[in-house]
């Protein structure tokens, strides 16, 4: 089951990079959406060969994520709550949420390479 999580993860990155490469300045929204989806993959990873329970609520993932290793639930949180902005929460006018996506993007680059450093102490992810 870690493999599949771990395919996941490389697939979803190949989609982010392609998306960067060829739209650099746009779906910053898709972008950082997809951020989550590499580090929850990460993630599963990290659960799965530290037998924690992998659920199909985020809330719960979190969690139970915690019981391993805070920092990386509360980073993987932290690209949650930006992609769920980036799309649900802030439709004030487009170019207020372009520039809230591009910032959520930006950060959310470090975020997920702290989560992907720190996953590494758990499973050998690939980066």
């Amino acid at each position: 089951m870690t493999k599949r999580f771990e395919n996941k993860s490389i697939h979803n990155q190949s989609f982010l990079d392609t998306l960067c490469n060829d739209y650099p300045e746009e779906y910053f929204d898709w972008k950082v959406t997809i951020m989550f989806y590499i580090a929850l993959h990460k993630c599963y990873c990290v659960m799965d060969v530290s037998n924690v329970n992998i659920c199909t609520n985020h809330k719960d993932n979190f969690n139970n994520l915690k019981t391993i290793d805070s920092t990386i639930s509360n980073n993987l949180y932290k690209l949650f709550k930006s992609s769920r902005q980036s799309r649900y929460d802030g439709f004030i006018n487009e170019d207020a949420m372009l520039r809230i996506n591009k910032i959520n993007f930006n950060e959310g680059k470090n975020v997920l390479k702290m989560i992907e450093n720190d996953c590494t102490k758990y499973y050998p992810v690939s980066v």
